[in-house]
Order: structure tokens, then sequence, then C-alpha cells
């Protein structure tokens, strides 16, 4: 998983101007897409107080965009832009997020399946799968440690595929 990704062209300006945005009208960026071949951008928002966006956050998000469509020859003519929440389930693709998770349940896929030193004390079965429900514990610039069956195992960053938040909303 590659936690920086490294923006340039168009998706840059993007990503800098829907930053100063965001930020400008009181919530988190949490991600970007921009999808060249058909102009559209997709911002994901966060309000930090409730870890989500109401569709009347996105609606300001989407409105901060307005002057500068207009007055930004950089911006395509054909530009369409798409404010929301990510979502409960969110996808996680930053330091950051995985961060803001801990103490949660992410739903992970990984490339392969656990080795040996990993496996410590986990059935055969639980062993052997490339997709679990774990509880992060803590991540550093590497590593996350989770809680996987009842057993601590630490994840290299370069061997998870994806990871969406997975919270337990029944607590």
């Amino acid at each position: 998983m590659d936690l920086v990704k490294k923006r340039s062209g168009v998706e840059l300006k993007f990503y800098d101007l829907a930053s100063k945005i965001v930020k400008e009208n009181g919530y988190e960026l949490y991600d970007l897409d921009y999808v060249s071949g058909s102009s559209t951008l997709r911002v994901f928002i966060l309000d930090l107080e409730t870890s989500s966006a109401l569709i009347e956050d996105c609606v300001k998000v989407d409105r901060g965009f307005s002057s500068y469509c207009e007055t930004e020859s950089w911006i395509p003519d054909d530009f369409v832009l798409e404010v929301s929440s990510p979502g409960v389930y969110r996808v996680m693709k930053t330091f950051d997020h995985f961060k803001s998770a801990i103490d949660d349940f992410v739903e992970f896929t990984i490339t392969g399946r656990l080795d040996a030193d990993q496996s410590v004390g986990l059935s055969k079965q639980d062993a052997n799968k490339s997709m679990f429900r774990a509880k992060v514990l803590e991540v550093s610039n590497e590593n996350i440690k989770i809680e996987y069956v009842g057993q601590e195992v630490l994840l290299s960053f370069k061997q998870i595929k994806k990871a969406n938040l997975d919270p337990d909303l029944n607590s």
C-alpha cells in the first residue's frame, strides 16, 4: 500500500485548491480523486466533531469552488464536482487515516497470507485468510499493530492491498 500518493499536474492543482476551500469552510479534506478522462473531481470531507459530513456541509464546500471555476483557466470547462462524506466504511489510504482508526475495527485485504511470525497463536484457518477484520492498536511509519482473533499481529503497510473502516455499529 502506497501511503503517500504522488499528485501532479491538474490533480495537484485540484488538491491544493480543495485543501484551501475545505479548510476555509471548517472541515478536513479526507481524500480526493480526480478522473481526468471525465474531468470528475471527487472531494471527500469530514467535520472533525462528527467524523462525517452532512449534505449541508457538502453543499457549503461545493459552493466554495464556484468563484474558482469561473476565474481559474486551468480548470476544465466540462469539470464535474462531487463533494461527499467518505462514508462509514471509508477507504483508508494514508497514515492519518490509519491513525484516526486506532481502537476501531478495519477490514483488511492483504497480499498473500500472514507469515509464520505473524500467525503465531492463530488457527491455520485464520492465518490463511487474505481478508479479515481486526482492531487497530498502534500505527508507525512502516507497520500497523492489530488485534486479530485475540492475537496481536504486526502488519507491514506493504502487505495491505486494501483497508476500509469497519466500525462496530452495535456499541
